[in-house]
């Protein structure tokens, strides 16, 4: 009886040892490689200074039909990008929803990877001061490294499909932004 308690003794403390070294391994892991969720989550919890600091910011004719633009790509971190659109004014009316149709393809060096159609906006941002109006809409996200592997020599070309014809009002006070995203 004794050595079948032994045994089992024996068994359950190599099973905990096991268990132990897993979770360790696991968690090792994640802060070395962290998923771009628990990245996401990790800069927004400690923000670097620069986090939110555009890494494109251009003219961009939102309600012009066949209106294309290519953008290299030079992301400060791996985490959750958005592509939106802001007012330098904020300016954007409370009620605004983005009604347009843009295609975003993104590539690596020229080898297309993948694409988006952008057909609403999913966010926006109140302007300082004033509940108003908004200074920015959010369209789309993606993950940087793309595909989860590349982040170099990465670029997006955006092409309006159907124009949104509200944002002609503002002219040029509206401009393209590329950056990580404030949104969980």
């Amino acid at each position: 009886m004794k050595k079948i308690k032994r045994k089992l003794k024996f068994i359950t403390t190599s099973l905990s040892v096991v268990v132990l070294v897993f979770f360790f391994v696991a968690f090792i892991k994640i802060l070395i490689f962290p998923s771009p969720g628990i990245r996401h989550l990790l800069h927004l919890a400690f923000p670097p200074e620069d986090l939110y600091e555009s890494i494109v910011t251009d003219d961009f004719l939102f309600y012009e039909k066949g209106f294309t633009k290519t953008y290299q790509l030079k992301p400060k971190y791996l985490d959750r990008y958005m592509i939106g659109l802001v007012s330098e004014k904020q300016n954007i009316s409370w009620g605004y929803k983005f009604s347009g149709k843009i295609k975003a393809e993104f590539f690596w060096k020229d080898t297309f990877l993948f694409e988006k159609i952008i057909t609403s906006s999913y966010a926006s941002g109140q302007a300082d001061n004033n509940t108003k109006y908004f200074k920015n809409t959010y369209l789309s996200n993606f993950e940087v490294p793309l595909n989860g592997k590349y982040k170099d020599d990465i670029s997006v070309r955006l092409t309006v499909i159907e124009p949104d014809e509200q944002l002609r009002e503002y002219g040029d006070t509206i401009k393209l932004f590329i950056g990580v995203s404030a949104i969980p």
